[in-house]
């Protein structure tokens, strides 16, 4: 018998505190009086209690927090994988209605103008910090010359210097060699807009009592055989007027965004001053006194 019970030992052990949880179980779903016994009964129960439903606790936490959680990393990888292409697919659409808006504008801009253009986009930038010029993608092959006039929807850019057969160089308006004869749209005040390597331009050469205030809007006056006329340069920021001297400077603010340049439009249109020979050859007015000597 003794050694029936030492082998069981741990199995009759475990069914005692199984037994007492029982009863102390069911005795918490019944009235017990406050007397010493019930409290003894509980004072024994609850550890015999706790020890025998430890076991259980552990193996469902482990369960819960791990066993139950083997399928979670490879769907969490899942979701990861869709949330990325959604993201890239909902960057494409984004991308795609910015372009529709801006080739819509380019369209309307091009429908207002007469002039032949044609439409390039900005592959390249110079980055030194003392010369301002791009590349476009169309060249002599789509007719762009050196010296043709390049815009978009908001005013000017700048000229073409340079052309291969599919690519132009184009020198922008606030390139240092840059200048281009423009006129204050408001009181008709005429200067020289002259690039300075930044974001801005300078107009010089503006006479001194020829009324100039921030916020004008200067203009291209057709004058430098480059520019139509008519072209928005950018609106003028400060004035600086020297207590001597002939002329006044003020500081412009170009309307085109350097920065977020991509498309521009290269007008087919290359503007040339007749030569002082071409004037000479000119039939000379008729006179008084010639138009006396005919019969």
């Amino acid at each position: 018998m003794s050694e029936l019970v030492t082998r069981f030992r741990y199995a009759l052990c475990y069914l005692v505190l199984l037994a007492v949880s029982v009863v102390s179980m069911t005795s918490e779903r019944e009235p017990i009086g406050t007397g010493p016994a019930s409290a003894l009964v509980l004072g024994v129960a609850t550890p015999l209690q706790r020890l025998v439903t430890r076991p259980i606790d552990f193996v469902r936490w482990v369960w819960r927090d791990y066993l139950a959680l083997v399928d979670v990393r490879s769907e969490n990888l899942e979701l990861r994988v869709i949330i990325a292409r959604l993201q890239n697919e909902n960057l494409s659409y984004r991308e795609a209605l910015v372009a529709s808006e801006r080739f819509q504008r380019l369209a309307d801009f091009r429908a207002r103008h007469d002039a032949p253009m044609v439409p390039a986009n900005v592959v390249a930038q110079d980055l030194s910090p003392w010369f301002r010029s791009v590349v476009i993608d169309r060249g002599a092959e789509a007719g762009i010359e050196a010296g043709m006039p390049v815009i978009n929807e908001h005013g000017v850019v700048g000229r073409v210097v340079g052309v291969t057969g599919s690519a132009s160089k184009v020198l922008l308006v606030v390139d240092m060699q840059s200048r281009i004869d423009a006129f204050v749209q408001r009181s008709r005040a005429r200067g020289i807009v002259r690039g300075q390597s930044s974001r801005e331009c300078a107009f010089d050469y503006v006479m001194r009592n020829d009324d100039v205030r921030p916020g004008d809007l200067l203009l291209t006056s057709g004058l430098d055989a480059i520019f139509p006329k008519g072209l928005v340069v950018g609106t003028v920021e400060t004035m600086e007027r020297e207590p001597y001297g002939l002329f006044q400077r003020a500081q412009i603010q170009p309307v085109v965004d350097f920065r977020d340049l991509e498309e521009v439009f290269v007008i087919l249109e290359r503007r040339e001053a007749p030569a002082a020979p071409g004037f000479e050859a000119a039939q000379a007015p008729v006179t008084l006194a010639d138009a006396g000597d005919t019969p």
